[in-house]
C-alpha cells in the first residue's frame, strides 16, 4: 500500500524535475530524494510561508496543516483564496486569518503536497475523493506539516481579511 500511494502521489508526469521517477524508487531512496529536497520559503517576502484559517476567535501560537506561500494569496480575496487552495465551500465565508511563521518547517516536519489542484497531494477522483475539498489551483504549492507537529507562528502580527478584501502585498514584507 504505501508503494501505491507514492506512485499515485508523485507520478504527475512532470519528468522535468524527475518526478516521473520518482515513482519507481525504493523506500529508502525516496527518502534520501525527499529528504535532498530544499524549498524556495523564507519568513519574510513573497516566499514566506503562511497558514490560511477563518477570521475568528483567539489567536493561536502554534499551527499545523496545510501550508503554502504568500506569493500564493496575492491579490486574493478570501473567497478567491478559498478556490485557489481547494477548502470547502464557505470556510472564509467571514473571511480568512493569515498566519506567519516565526521559523521554517525541518524537512522531518513536513511533506510537500504537489499543487492545491491535487487534494492531500492526490489526483482528485469524484468515486474516491472527499468532494468536501474540490481541486484548488495549479499554481498554488501546498505542503503538509506532518500530523503530531505544531509549528510556531506570530500571535500578534497575523493579517485578518474581511469578505472582498485583497491580500495585500505590504504583509508579507514586515
Amino acid at each position: 500500500m504505501h508503494k501505491t500511494l507514492h506512485a499515485q502521489k508523485f507520478d504527475t508526469g512532470r519528468s522535468s524535475e524527475g518526478w516521473n521517477n520518482h515513482a519507481a524508487l525504493e523506500d529508502w531512496q525516496r527518502d534520501v530524494h525527499d529528504s535532498l529536497r530544499r524549498e524556495n520559503w523564507s519568513l519574510s517576502g513573497p516566499n514566506r510561508i503562511v497558514k490560511v484559517l477563518p477570521r475568528a476567535g483567539g489567536s493561536a501560537t502554534v499551527l499545523g496543516g496545510y501550508i503554502t506561500t504568500g506569493s500564493s494569496l496575492l491579490g486574493k480575496t478570501p473567497q478567491e483564496i478559498e478556490r485557489a487552495l481547494g477548502l470547502k465551500p464557505h470556510y472564509l465565508v467571514s473571511g480568512a486569518r493569515i498566519y506567519r511563521f516565526t521559523r521554517l518547517p525541518m524537512t522531518h516536519e513536513y511533506e510537500y503536497e504537489l499543487t492545491a489542484v491535487y487534494p492531500g497531494g492526490l489526483a482528485f477522483n469524484p468515486a474516491h475523493s472527499n468532494p468536501a475539498y474540490p481541486p484548488g489551483s495549479r499554481a498554488v504549492h501546498q505542503w503538509r506539516i506532518r500530523d503530531g507537529i505544531q509549528i510556531p507562528v506570530d500571535p500578534r502580527n497575523f493579517l485578518d481579511l474581511s469578505p472582498g478584501q485583497k491580500f495585500p502585498y505590504d504583509w508579507l514584507l514586515t
